[in-house]
């Protein structure tokens, strides 16, 4: 058992090699221009800002949005308490 696993990995250390020598062949790696590797700096710089100054003022509409609905929910819940208390019918003596 322990020669065809040996077998097995040796082969597959065959493959993963010959694939390595034809990537290598066929990728070739390539030098961008200056000005490209600028620009794409550029715009991944002012989009991190930009995003991030995005996210703060999305906190506070979320904060907000979530402050306004729990005091809608207390406001009904009150309400309703009121209601139900004027509406209850009171035993007559």
């Amino acid at each position: 058992m322990n020669t065809k696993m040996r077998k097995f990995a040796d082969a597959s250390m065959e493959k993963i090699a010959s694939m390595e020598n034809r990537l290598s062949g066929v990728l070739r790696p390539i030098k961008p221009r200056k000005e490209f590797v600028h620009e794409v700096a550029q715009r991944i710089q002012t989009k991190t800002q930009a995003t991030f100054v995005d996210r703060v003022a999305e906190w506070h509409l979320v904060a907000m949005l979530i402050a306004g609905f729990i005091s809608m929910t207390v406001f009904l819940a009150v309400l309703g308490r009121v209601l139900m208390s004027l509406l209850k019918k009171k035993p007559t003596a």
